[in-house]
């Protein structure tokens, strides 16, 4: 029979449980490689977030993908159970070049 004291309760609705230090970079690992994997493929992601603390862990994900990555990724609401991450381009990030003419330069 099991010891009682490695048994976690079981939360009540609405009641949160705080991760380790621990389980939170495991998590953060977890999603960025997830998300990462996604981003590389097609540019974008999107991935559920339901409370404020979610979200907070996301955008810290985001700051993790973009050092994986080696470019800058964007973490923003999408509604308000989903966050989306774009991979943002430097043309996209400064504008295009525009020459006197107003057409991009070649």
């Amino acid at each position: 029979m099991g010891d009682v004291r490695d048994v976690r309760e079981v939360p009540q609705e609405g009641a949160r449980t705080p991760l380790t230090a621990e389980e939170e970079l495991r998590s953060r690992s977890v999603f960025a490689t997830e998300i990462g994997a996604q981003l590389a493929r097609q540019g974008w992601a999107v991935f559920p977030a339901h409370t404020p603390e979610e979200r907070i862990r996301l955008f810290a994900v985001a700051r993790i993908i973009e050092q994986r990555l080696g470019c800058r990724v964007e973490a923003v609401p999408e509604d308000i159970c989903s966050m989306r991450f774009t991979v943002v381009t430097a043309a996209h990030e400064v504008g295009p070049a525009a020459g006197a003419s107003g057409q991009l330069d070649a």
